[in-house]
This record gives C-alpha cells, sequence and structure tokens, in this order.
C-alpha cells in the first residue's frame, strides 16, 4: 500500500517538470499536447487569480483546433499535505468542497464537448453543468504553501454517501499558482464516463 501511494504522489510530479508549452497566439496552451499512452492530460493556464477568504478563485483556459476552452475554478486556500511521514493518510487534511469547478460561459461547454470527443466520444455540443465540486486532498508530506508552490493535488466527485457507486470517479489536479498553470489529468481511463455525465448538464 505504501508504494502504491508513493507513485501516486510521484507520477503527478513529472507535469511540473515540463518546460517547453505550445500554446495559440493568445498565450492558451495546446489543451492535450501532453497527453500520452491513451490517457488524456489537460494543460490551461491560469488568469483573473483572485484571493477571497479561504480560497482562491481564477478562470483557466486552453486552445483546441482554434477555439478557446475554459471555466472557473475555486481552491481551498488552507489545503494541507494529506500524508504523514509514513505515508498515512491524515483524514484531518482531507478538504470536502477543496476544489469547484464553475461554467463561466460557451467556453465551458466547449471544454465539455472536446473532452467528450477526446474521450472517444461521438462528436456532440454539450452543455457544462453550473457547478460541480470535489472532496481534495494534497498529494505532499508535510507543509505546503499553495500560493508559492507547485501543489500536486488529487480530487474525488460523487464521493458523498448518498451517490451512487458508478458514479464516482477521481482525477488529478496539480496547480501551480506561481506560473498560472493547471495540470488536469486522468486518473483512470474508467472514470470517464463519470466523469462526463457529472459535467454535463442534463438537456
Amino acid at each position: 500500500m505504501k508504494k502504491l501511494l508513493i507513485a501516486l504522489c510521484l507520477l503527478p510530479m513529472l507535469a511540473f517538470a515540463k518546460t517547453e508549452m505550445l500554446t495559440d497566439n493568445a498565450g492558451n496552451p495546446i489543451l492535450e499536447q501532453f497527453g500520452e499512452e491513451g490517457f488524456v492530460d489537460c494543460v490551461f493556464r491560469i488568469s483573473n487569480l483572485t484571493e477571497a477568504g479561504d480560497s482562491y478563485r481564477f478562470h483557466m483556459s486552453a486552445a483546441h483546433q482554434g477555439d478557446v476552452l475554459g471555466l472557473d475554478v475555486v481552491v481551498a486556500k488552507g489545503i494541507k499535505g494529506a500524508f504523514d511521514a509514513s505515508l498515512n493518510l491524515i483524514k484531518e487534511h482531507v478538504v470536502a468542497q477543496g476544489v469547484r469547478f464553475i461554467r463561466s460561459g460557451p467556453e465551458s461547454d466547449r471544454l465539455i464537448s472536446v473532452l467528450s470527443g477526446l474521450y472517444g466520444n461521438p462528436p456532440k455540443k454539450l452543455k457544462m453543468v453550473s457547478q460541480e465540486s470535489y472532496t481534495a486532498i494534497a498529494l505532499h508530506q508535510g507543509s505546503i504553501d499553495i500560493s508559492a508552490e507547485p501543489v500536486k493535488i488529487k480530487i474525488f466527485g460523487k464521493d458523498g454517501d448518498t451517490e451512487k457507486a458508478d458514479a464516482y470517479y477521481e482525477t488529478f489536479f496539480n496547480l501551480d499558482l506561481k506560473k498560472r498553470l493547471v495540470f488536469w489529468n486522468e486518473k483512470d481511463q474508467g472514470y470517464r464516463k463519470p466523469l462526463m455525465q457529472a459535467l454535463t448538464a442534463a438537456n
């Protein structure tokens, strides 16, 4: 189990090691440029970063085939490393609603539609839900400063006791506020269907 936890902590670090970034003319990174081995890993730039109370709020955007995609995000400011020195989970450092995705307009609908296509679904124009919240843990040990250093975050969707088991999903949401970058990476391809169901508004 501890070897598995170490692997979970180390794998998301690879995203922060990437230095070359392909962007459009406006500086938006090309959405899926870091995807590999069948995984759809997405990169975004951060804009409109604000700080209020116990959270940060920002807009994240990327480019795909000439279109700009994005959404708004709220992240808990006080998120702490979730593992102790022995790599045991510190339950008090699990943050309910630690990350929230918020629809910001048509660019959010385009993002969900593009993701669906990248996941292998037939092309279809979709609309994003107004917002979706996640339980979050920081895949770190010890103290972290989310404002000054890259933070590797794992987020859990539809993880409440009242949710159906097949609605549950996980992803990595690696955040670098200092460099204004987000790496939203797949945890498991099996989570694609519940992710899309959670983020797509009903017709």
